[in-house]
């Protein structure tokens, strides 16, 4: 049997291992390197987003250091201080309420009747216009306001 000269299958030399070790070699290093400077970069920049937290914590005097003793973080501070303005708010509501309840009047209101002899048609919605429509005269005086 004889195979092409592309399937046989040959011993690579001497320089040919030297040249393929030499060239894995100096891709691992690139690929270490590469890895090296990445992890470099993202550390520096993180510290200079964070902008640093070796600073000692303030000392509060007076009021401060009353209500920094409750609240030590700054994001419970705000939510007390919210919270106090809403509380505040929701007072004034219930105050507010309670002293203007509307006085109850126990007389009827007049109620204005209009006459049809005025020759001025009333509302649609009103009860005089029941009243109104029983005359034909006034009925033609709503067909002719209509046409107009």
């Amino acid at each position: 049997q004889h195979l092409p000269v592309c399937f046989v299958k040959r011993q690579p030399d001497d320089l040919e291992k030297r040249t393929f070790t030499m060239t894995f070699a100096i891709a691992r290093t690139a690929l270490f390197a590469a890895r090296r400077q990445a992890a470099t970069t993202a550390t520096q920049q993180a510290k200079r987003r964070m902008g640093g937290s070796s600073a000692p914590a303030p000392e509060w005097t007076g009021i401060d250091k009353i209500v920094r003793d409750k609240f030590p973080q700054d994001d419970q501070l705000a939510a007390a201080i919210i919270g106090g303005y809403f509380g505040l708010f929701i007072l004034y509501k219930i105050k507010s309420a309670f002293s203007s309840a509307p006085a109850v009047d126990d007389s009827p209101a007049p109620v204005a009747v209009a006459s049809s002899a005025s020759g001025a048609i009333p509302d649609v919605d009103s009860e005089d216009f029941g009243t109104f429509l029983e005359s034909e005269e006034n009925v033609m005086k709503l067909v002719d306001s209509f046409e107009k």
